[in-house]
């Protein structure tokens, strides 16, 4: 019976680098010998694809869409996890807590937590890449890419403020993002070889 593989989540407001840290990642544990996917939420798949393309205005019926979005993610997930896989995840479930409460008229947190509860399974370890939305708006800027309606200084402030509270709650490690990537890479090594003895 193979042993199960990690379970590695990195959240973080737009700009933050998630994912230029998640692929430093996969490719050093890659190095080390241990098999290791990347994913990304919204997926690729049918519901992920609706929510890449815009979602819908409903904010309710959008939530819903990433919760359903994130349960097929869990089962595949799961299955790479069994087969002795590592799995690196850039955004799983705090990003619907922190996104979806951050605007207004959306849905009660309660509710949020609850239908992601149904939808998951618990990371091995979660990494929270923080930094000041100003910062992390202007590396969007550079992209040169359309904006997101989420990319918005204010908007991205409260969900700052959310994904920090989350972080607290459920004791993810908070990463300074405003680090050079060989430090982040370190750092985060470090956690994930703990997690491997």
């Amino acid at each position: 019976m193979s042993v199960r593989g990690l379970f590695i989540v990195l959240e973080g407001i737009d700009g933050s680098g998630k994912t230029t840290l998640r692929d430093a990642i996969r490719d050093t544990l890659e190095n080390e010998g241990s098999r290791t996917i990347v994913t990304a939420e919204p997926t690729d798949g049918k519901l992920g694809r609706i929510l890449r393309e815009g979602g819908t205005d409903n904010q309710f019926a959008e939530a819903l869409l990433f919760v359903a979005d994130r349960a097929c993610h869990t089962d595949e997930i799961e299955g790479y996890l069994d087969q002795g896989i590592n799995v690196i995840c850039d955004r799983y479930y705090a990003s619907t807590l922190a996104y979806q409460s951050a605007g207004s008229g959306g849905p009660d947190y309660g509710l949020l937590v609850t239908l992601n509860e149904l939808a998951t399974v618990e990371p091995d370890i979660t990494f929270l890449l923080d930094i000041d939305p100003a910062m992390s708006m202007a590396r969007v800027e550079d992209r040169g890419e359309e904006k997101s309606k989420f990319e918005r200084l204010e908007f991205q402030r409260r969900v700052r403020e959310n994904y920090l509270s989350i972080a607290e709650e459920k004791g993810f490690i908070i990463l300074d993002a405003t680090n050079p990537r060989e430090k982040l890479l370190s750092q985060s090594m470090e956690h994930i070889m703990e997690k491997q003895r």
